[in-house]
């Protein structure tokens, strides 16, 4: 009789949609760990691909062995705004508001081949994230990598392409003329063109039909490079 009444698919939807909720809650709680290791994955991943860590991952490596692998060749420090690395605190403990900023120190045999830091700021139509590495000399940028923004594909979007970001690799952050530290800047179309000779060490190529991209790049790529010149400046100096 309940059957046929008009309140039955009422009742049966709901109690569907009870148990669907519920076996969704328990699989989204039983992947979170899995979930939460592939974040931090992918973190670190960006971290070794703008290190360009030597010899590069597997491509089939397993989340646990990279993980360990990032243990083992990064150290995770803290750095002020002076540039001096602060004593005890590693990345995970800034908290909001602190003028402090995460550095990684990639070595091998015990000696520096890297370093590392996040970078992120407006495009065209999203918040860029990535990773810029310099190399032991404090000057000269190892690599870059862009692996998270909402930019148009084809256009802006080509800023996750390997093409572009090589494009940024032995590029200087140091002008040896003035003595001070100067933003890598994406040009306006082909840098030979545009930038006069003694500027390109510090150009890279832009996009095409991706100008307002690259002119958010290079806003924050100097903030950035701004709040970490004073520790590279103490590294090329001493």
């Amino acid at each position: 009789m309940f059957q046929e009444s008009k309140a039955y698919p009422f009742v049966f939807a709901l109690v569907i949609c009870a148990i669907c909720s519920l076996l969704m809650a328990a699989v989204s709680h039983g992947l979170r760990e899995r979930q939460e290791m592939n974040v931090d994955l992918e973190v670190k991943v960006n971290i070794f691909n703008a290190l360009h860590l030597t010899p590069p991952l597997p491509k089939d490596v397993q989340p646990e062995e990279a993980i360990r692998i990032f243990h083992e060749k990064i150290e995770q420090v803290v750095i002020n705004d002076k540039g001096d690395i602060v004593p005890g605190k590693t990345p995970e403990q800034i908290k909001e508001g602190e003028t402090l900023y995460p550095l990684f120190i990639y070595r091998e045999g015990g000696q520096v081949q890297g370093y590392c830091f996040p970078i992120h700021g407006k495009g065209l139509w999203s918040v860029v994230y990535g990773y810029l590495a310099i190399e032991p000399d404090g000057k000269t940028i190892r690599g870059i990598t862009f692996y998270k923004h909402g930019e148009t594909p084809g256009l802006g979007g080509e800023v996750e392409q390997k093409w572009f970001q090589k494009n940024f690799e032995g590029k200087k952050i140091w002008d040896e003329a003035t003595q001070e530290t100067v933003a890598v800047a994406v040009a306006k179309g082909r840098m030979v063109d545009r930038i006069p000779k003694e500027k390109w060490p510090h150009y890279v190529d832009g996009i095409s039909g991706a100008t307002l991209t690259g002119n958010g790049l290079n806003i924050f790529l100097q903030r950035w490079i701004k709040v970490y010149a004073p520790f590279f400046t103490k590294i090329h100096r001493s």
